[in-house]
């Protein structure tokens, strides 16, 4: 490697750290804050617990005889009580009006432990369906005083279901504080894309008592997001919430230990952030989610958005034992690591009710499909829980939005995703001809300029400015611009990474397959490697060769560090493809052989000839 390779990898690598030190640093530095002021407040709460349990149990002294040492109980050792005898969750299955969920409804906590998707599968083969909720412990709808509570969600409601109207209610009486809620669940009644997965949710809290009193804000589970196969990508499970204008997203990853020296950090046992405005919350792995949305509050000055809108949200993640993943019916994928489950909920404030008052509060619990046509549709920024990202600051949601949109469009049409993929791929490179065509031509002139290049290389050896002047000459007389074969590679990277964003979440491509393909949503994989566990994708690999017999045809010309930085580039993007959706693959192995085709044309047409300079 050349000294100018060199500087390029090094000022590559320089300005990677800086980027590093200038934009996550923060970023790392605000996380560690959180969690070191989550920890003091966990703290506090438990020495507050303790404080109360002694309160309540203060030592007891027993009478003893004269000379003796008196016996004490302290109040951290209670007499002990009768167990308590837990009553079993009265359970009802209720399908949806069009017919493409059936939801098990749990009088313990008066929610929903599962819902069953009848008409996307774990295995299409096996008929298998995907569970919301599936390793859930905490129905969708519960509510809690402190989020994650189990003991006060195994508390049970009296349950009345209304089958003809497909609304089902859950009654539940404070004693203590004198309030009775009533949570009323509105299933499905229409097979339209806004409303074939939305539930209504409505909860109406009542003052049975004889004064005044203030409702506690409580936390509106929204169950808990596992992956539906072992094969998924990690990166796309986790916790959405919507806050001031925007999705934030925290994967699976964030709660396990790690970074390196000053960026590193312990495990983070749970997720919460307090605040005000929340709108949504949502627990999501990478094609499906379910999401609790306030409604109601859709605008409004800001003080009645803050008095309504969520106070908070809280995740927390657990793991899937081996033994209970497979349990459900799943294979596990020996090169992957542990699996989890995500659990999430959002505040909801308190409010002060009057005697005898009541007062309703409006919400949707979202649990289906993570599609961009649905969600679009929903009134509260719901389509955000799709976030396509950026690509160096610049979003890249535009690009994936257009590319789904005019895929889906292809789609039906066709009725191939995988013939869908092909006829954009052509579509983009037809758009992007001309500029490509400009770009062949100047490489195939640099090209031809490169003996007049290595004999001013050999000319100028000891003066690499006066080198660098003369070959500017040469350009400039030649119509040459050296960095024009760069343009349509700079442009692409948008492109392809957009496709990346959109193929990765695009749970339109499961179980679409062609020829060895099974499934465009997941990496082609058709045997394991012996002795090292890894699946053969066979796309992939091949994307690789398109890549170097394109690198191959292309006229050699410019830099030759640039070309060997180039030489990189498939193991690249082998690495990004390999155990990605193989619909990803397919989009760059066609634009690499519509790129060769395009080099074939270009190297057919006249001899470029070049007069050198008298140099």
């Amino acid at each position: 490697m050349d000294r100018k390779a060199i500087l390029i990898v090094l000022v590559t690598v320089g300005a990677m750290l800086a980027w590093n030190k200038l934009y996550y640093s923060p970023l790392a530095e605000k996380d560690r804050q959180a969690f070191e002021v989550m920890k003091k407040s966990e703290a506090e709460k438990k020495a507050a617990e303790e404080k109360a349990k002694l309160a309540a149990n203060p030592p007891v002294t027993t009478p003893t005889q004269p000379g003796t040492t008196p016996a004490t109980t302290t109040g951290t050792t209670p007499p002990p009580v009768p167990p308590r005898v837990e009553s079993k969750p009265d359970l009802k299955v209720l399908r949806s009006v069009p017919g493409t969920v059936e939801y098990e409804f749990t009088s313990h906590g008066g929610g929903i432990i599962r819902g069953t998707l009848l008409e996307h599968f774990k295995d299409k083969t096996k008929g298998t369906q995907v569970i919301i909720n599936e390793f859930g412990t905490l129905p969708i709808g519960a509510m809690t005083e402190e989020p994650g509570d189990e003991a006060l969600v195994n508390q049970p409601w009296k349950m009345s279901v209304n089958e003809i109207e497909h609304i089902i209610s859950f009654e539940r009486t404070d004693d203590a504080r004198q309030i009775k809620i009533i949570k009323t669940f509105f299933l499905p009644r229409e097979k339209t894309l806004s409303s074939e997965y939305s539930i209504g949710l409505d909860v109406t809290y009542e003052n049975v008592g004889e004064k005044p009193m203030m409702v506690p804000a409580l936390f509106l589970h929204a169950g808990s997001a596992a992956p539906v196969t072992a094969s998924e990508t990690r990166q796309y499970q986790g916790f959405d919430w919507w806050r001031d204008g925007t999705n934030n997203f925290q994967n699976a990853d964030w709660f396990s230990a790690g970074g390196i020296l000053a960026w590193s950090h312990p495990e983070r046992p749970v997720f919460r952030q307090n605040g005000d405005q929340f709108r949504w919350a949502a627990v999501t792995n990478q094609y499906f989610t379910t999401m609790v949305t306030i409604l109601g509050y859709d605008a409004g000055n800001s003080e009645d958005l803050v008095k309504n809108l969520g106070t908070g949200v809280w995740a927390k993640r657990t793991e899937i034992s081996a033994d209970t993943w497979r349990n459900a019916g799943h294979l596990l994928d020996p090169v992957k690591g542990p699996l989890h489950k995500v659990d999430g909920a959002l505040g909801v404030p308190g409010f002060a009710l009057d005697k005898g008052a009541k007062v309703t509060k409006h919400f949707r619990v979202f649990a289906g499909p993570r599609e961009y046509r649905r969600l679009r549709l929903l009134d509260n920024k719901e389509k955000d829980v799709l976030d396509y990202g950026s690509f160096l600051g610049i979003p890249t949601g535009p690009f994936s939005k257009l590319l789904l949109n005019s895929m889906n469009g292809l789609y039906a049409m066709t009725g191939s995703y995988a013939l869908a993929i092909v006829l954009l791929t052509i579509c983009v490179k037809a758009l992007l001809w001309p500029l490509q065509n400009k770009a062949n031509n100047n490489m195939k002139k640099m090209s031809a300029l490169q003996p007049e290049m290595k004999r001013l290389q050999d000319k100028y050896k000891a003066e690499p400015v006066k080198f660098q002047q003369e070959m500017g000459k040469v350009w400039k007389k030649a119509g040459v611009n050296p960095l024009s074969g760069c343009w349509p590679m700079l442009i692409q990277i948008p492109i392809f990474i957009g496709f990346y964003n959109m193929l990765g979440k695009a749970v339109e491509l499961r179980h679409h397959g062609f020829w060895w393909v099974k499934d465009l949503s997941q990496p082609d994989t058709i045997a394991t490697i012996p002795f090292i566990g890894i699946g053969l994708n066979p796309l992939p690999l091949l994307m690789a060769v398109t890549m170097l017999a394109q690198m191959k045809l292309s006229p050699q010309g410019g830099d030759p560090a640039q070309r060997k930085m180039m030489m990189f580039m498939p193991l690249i993007f082998i690495f990004m493809c390999y155990n990605f959706a193989s619909a990803l693959a397919l989009y760059w192995t066609i634009q690499n052989l519509i790129s060769i085709v395009q080099l074939q044309i270009t190297k057919r047409q006249n001899k470029v000839t070049l007069v050198p300079t008298s140099a």
